[in-house]
């Protein structure tokens, strides 16, 4: 493993402490660490519905990705309304949303390198 692929997540995850630091995020929201785990974990199923589950016809893509939600929130200990009322704050927080959306795209980023990346020998 590389020294890169961990400084990132540090520096990520310290630009994302201290933007929360400013913008308190309440108690009853989801924090912005597990919330950014959500988040990519929902972007993930989203692809795998729309790229593997609709390609047969016979399906109903909105109840496959519902499933998937269902199991993310399942793994998580959270309701479907607490996402939503977390996903409300940081949509409107933009501060910290963009953080967070931004250190989920670079770790997407990180993810594709890694999976793309020749073995080294």
């Amino acid at each position: 493993m590389s020294i890169r692929p961990v400084f990132c997540c540090l520096f990520l995850a310290g630009i994302l402490l201290i933007s929360c630091s400013r913008n308190k995020v309440p108690s009853d929201i989801i924090q912005p660490h597990e919330m950014g785990n959500i988040l990519f974990e929902v972007s993930m199923a989203e692809n795998f519905v729309n790229s593997y589950l609709a390609k047969d016809s016979s399906r109903n893509r909105e109840s496959d990705i519902q499933r998937e939600y269902q199991k993310i929130f399942a793994l998580h200990h959270i309701t479907e309304e607490q996402f939503k009322k977390s996903y409300d704050f940081y949509r409107s927080n933009i501060d910290i949303f963009k953080v967070m959306m931004d250190s989920l795209n670079a770790r997407a980023q990180r993810e594709r390198t890694d999976l793309f990346q020749p073995d080294e020998q």
